[in-house]
């Protein structure tokens, strides 16, 4: 493919997030990269805690304000007022905590994207005799855009260190009216200061540094780009190619998954993935990428559908003296 010349912005970035050197990183929808700027700050803040102790005066006070710019920025990304935003730690939290606000056993999660086969949900929800509905946009938020209040769901429930590139076991519940109707609840819900505080950072450094509206239109053109060329003669794309977000998920049938991936990864480093169902191979990608690691990923991909594990012909063993 033919490309413009390389995006100036997009190698700025690239730098700042050191991991991107490592390989071809696609596996977003595991675990993101982190920002330098964010792990910068949460080492200042645990290095001021190693040197002054966590019972300073002033300490709560500043707790409250890190939590309220996090809940700021997740509330700018969702659409959303920041009252409507609680922070959890972690994905399953957040879930419990939906589900403790709903009517007993009468919460349904709809993931809104599929995490066998990168599908994203169309027609979403249309509630019905007033069911309850959690969205769960772990493998959506800060991919494509998302109003949550537009959905017609009861909460949105995210995961911050996907997309978000926020630090581990980070995450966030949206609650609509009527939700909020029923209960009262805390601005956050036992997460950490250090992971607010990352999260909030991170997050801001997507809208204010990055700009999401830029980094959606990349990934949306990313993903199509490489669905197109992973169509080919021994590779069975599994995502429709109608229904992309970031994820990009195929199967090569004359291998077994976990062999496939061992030869991605020697061939062109790729950070990739298999399904968690085992079925096939996930690639997410990011706004990050860049086009060339994208074709060569693909043709990686290509040369290898083009043998057997029998037949691939074997790079030699990389020999340190």
């Amino acid at each position: 493919m033919t490309d413009a010349a390389p995006d100036p912005k997009l190698a700025t970035l690239r730098e700042l997030i050191p991991a991107t050197g490592a390989g071809i990183y696609l596996a977003t929808a595991e675990r993101g990269p982190l920002p330098a700027e964010t792990a910068a700050a949460m080492r200042d803040a645990d290095d001021w805690e190693l040197r002054v102790g966590r019972a300073t005066e002033g300490r709560d006070e500043d707790m409250e304000q890190r939590v309220e710019e996090a809940r700021a920025v997740l509330a700018a990304l969702l659409v959303a007022d920041p009252s409507e935003i609680v922070l959890c730690p972690g994905i399953d939290a957040a879930t419990d905590l939906a589900r403790h606000i709903a009517p007993a056993d009468e919460l349904t999660i709809v993931g809104h994207v599929d995490p066998n086969t990168g599908a994203v949900t169309n027609g979403l929800i249309e509630p019905d005799g007033g069911a309850w509905v959690a969205l769960d946009a772990s493998l959506s938020a800060g991919a494509i855009a998302i109003d949550a209040a537009a959905l017609g769901v009861d909460f949105v429930v995210l995961s911050g260190d996907k997309w978000l590139l926020g630090p581990e076991e980070t995450a966030a519940v949206w609650i609509g009216p009527r939700a909020r109707n029923r209960a009262n609840v805390a601005a956050s819900s036992g997460l950490a200061r250090t992971a607010v505080l990352g999260l909030a950072r991170s997050v801001g450094w997507l809208e204010m540094y990055v700009v999401l509206d830029w980094a959606f239109e990349r990934m949306a053109s990313l993903a199509q780009r490489l669905a197109q060329a992973l169509t080919g003669d021994g590779v069975e794309v599994i995502t429709p190619i109608t229904a992309l977000a970031a994820i990009v998920c195929f199967r090569l049938p004359a291998w077994p998954t976990a062999e496939a991936l061992i030869e991605l990864r020697r061939r062109v480093f790729a950070i990739i993935e298999s399904t968690p169902d085992g079925t096939g191979i996930r690639a997410s990608v990011a706004w990050f990428n860049t086009e060339d690691e994208i074709d060569r990923f693909a043709a990686a991909v290509s040369y290898i559908a083009g043998h057997t594990p029998e037949s691939l012909p074997r790079r030699p063993p990389l020999i340190v003296r």
